[in-house]
């Protein structure tokens, strides 16, 4: 095969293969990076830096790249967030989500290329009128001699010409209209002499236009504008209004040319993804509101229940012949406890809405482990599961929020017990302590239960995702978030002899 068959194979190869698969590939590794990076510290990084990825391909590498994006961006999405994770198969429940995602991604890539693309056809024909312009201008300059020759051949040129275009002279006094914006705005010409073009822009941008227009007459610089004209009907559209000097060859200003360019798609497709960005932003700000209202019932549904039971027992104690005395007293100390402890939650709830710092205190892990075990006692013996601790000595204290890190350990604890609800063997939750690696202490929560399926236990922190009849799905998905805002991790495993074990860790102070 002959160099010149080879090049002109290859160009295009590179033009339409090469370079724009390249550009894709380096957006969306980049937003792969930063999703894993941001996972930790906010939920579904990955949508927003995935679209930001698609933009920049079509923006930077053209159509093509743009879509190899969109089909690079799906595939990472379906196998690293959707579940099931790290496979490219897409459960029922997320289907209608990557499709979504799909059609998003590919609306912004056509938008974004679109854009590009008629911002740099933009600058082209700008470059290429003002070429024309300038050289027009030079060869009347030339030919001053032939002054009304040269006129007519500049009216010629300036009514060929598809543009809207104006001329004013030193003063600023419009003396011609081409044909072009003399049919837009449905006026003869001597009608809009001296400044009563500028007569036809929009109320809201006259202030704009006058500013910019005195401000050049008075410095001799060009200007340039966007602002709404009205047609001959009545309607507005955007152009971009651009007006420079003719100059002599001593620098002295001969007269002024003015031009108009039609924005008005450009316009509206920048209001169109203005609003898809305020409608995701909107959709962002209502599942937040979900959540946080779901993580308040959730915490505060324990405490209360347990209130009303209590209450209902100190009742019962009061009305018996003789009353017991004893019995009222006990029951009513583990009222003032619950009610201490739906306090602090309500405090804690408060605080996310409040400037102040959050609440860190140096605390013995295991006596919290020992409070939380001591709450947990009367529901532990209604369901007649036995509660151990195994909890080791001389652990270093943690820096924590004591009453977040408790409602963890309770909210482990009582998921544990209530998966044995139905189970035949035996039931008991150990609750121990122990050092690791890296200034850490661990602590397991483990159940002699059925366990976790496998195929759940990879997303069961998810929010919203609940294996229970009745659950919210948030408790875990709270653990989770508590844990992590520590600086830990959270994660649950099967053991070897049956039953599931929830392990977290906390640094340990220094």
């Amino acid at each position: 095969m002959s160099p010149l068959k080879e090049d002109s194979l290859a160009r295009p190869l590179y033009e339409y293969g090469l370079k724009p698969f390249g550009v894709a590939l380096f957006f969306v590794l980049v937003a792969l990076l930063w999703t894993f990076l941001l996972q930790h510290w906010m939920d579904y990084p990955f949508v927003f830096l995935f679209v930001a990825a698609i933009m920049g391909s079509a923006w930077f590498g053209g159509r093509v790249a743009g879509f190899f994006a969109v089909v690079l961006s799906s595939f990472l999405v379906t196998y690293f967030f959707i579940p099931p994770l790290y496979s490219i198969k897409v459960a029922q429940e997320s289907e209608s989500f990557l499709a979504a995602f799909f059609l998003f991604a590919l609306t912004v890539s056509i938008l974004s290329s679109t854009q590009r693309q008629s911002e740099k056809n933009l600058r082209e024909s700008r470059d290429v009128l003002e070429m024309k312009v300038r050289e027009r201008t030079a060869e009347l300059e030339r030919s001053s001699r032939e002054a009304l020759q040269s006129e007519r051949q500049l009216r010629l040129l300036m009514e060929a010409i598809h543009q809207q275009i104006w001329r004013a002279d030193q003063q600023g006094g419009i003396e011609y209209l081409n044909q072009h914006l003399r049919e837009y705005l449905g006026a003869i010409e001597e009608d809009l002499d001296g400044d009563r073009l500028f007569a036809a822009v929009h109320p809201q941008d006259a202030d704009q236009v006058n500013q910019a227009w005195r401000h050049a007459l008075r410095t001799g610089e060009g200007f340039e504008v966007e602002a709404r004209v009205r047609n001959a009907e009545g309607a507005y559209r955007w152009f971009l209004i651009r007006g420079f000097p003719q100059r002599s060859d001593e620098g002295e200003i001969l007269r002024w040319y003015g031009l108009h360019i039609d924005i008005e798609e450009r316009q509206r497709a920048q209001q169109s993804i203005t609003a898809r960005h305020e409608s995701v932003s909107q959709t962002s700000r209502n599942l937040s509101m979900s959540e946080l209202a779901a993580s308040i019932a959730h915490e505060l549904n324990q405490p209360m229940t347990a209130l009303v039971t209590h209450a209902y027992a100190c009742l019962e104690w009061a009305r018996t012949e003789p009353p017991n005395l004893e019995k009222v007293s006990a029951t009513s100390e583990k009222i003032v406890q619950e009610s201490t402890k739906a306090s602090a939650v309500v405090k804690r709830i408060r605080s996310l809405f409040s400037k102040d710092d959050l609440v860190r205190e140096e605390h013995d892990l295991n006596l919290l482990i020992e409070d939380a075990a001591w709450l947990l006692r009367d529901e532990a013996i209604r369901e007649g599961v036995r509660i151990d601790l195994q909890l080791e000595q001389g652990l270093k204290k943690v820096e924590i929020d004591p009453v977040q890190v408790q409602q963890v350990v309770i909210n482990l604890a009582k998921n544990a017990i209530e998966a044995m609800a139905s189970w035949n063997g035996e039931r008991a939750v150990t609750i121990s302590t122990e050092k690791c690696k890296g200034n850490e202490i661990l602590v397991r929560v483990r159940d002699t239960g059925p366990g976790i399926d496998e195929k759940l236990a990879r997303y069961i922190f998810e929010p919203f995702y609940s294996t229970k009849k009745n659950g919210t799905g948030i408790g875990l998905a709270i653990c989770r978030s508590i844990v992590e805002a520590h600086s830990g991790r959270i994660w649950v495993e099967n053991g070897a002899n049956g039953g599931a074990s929830f392990e977290f860790t906390i640094p340990a102070t220094a």
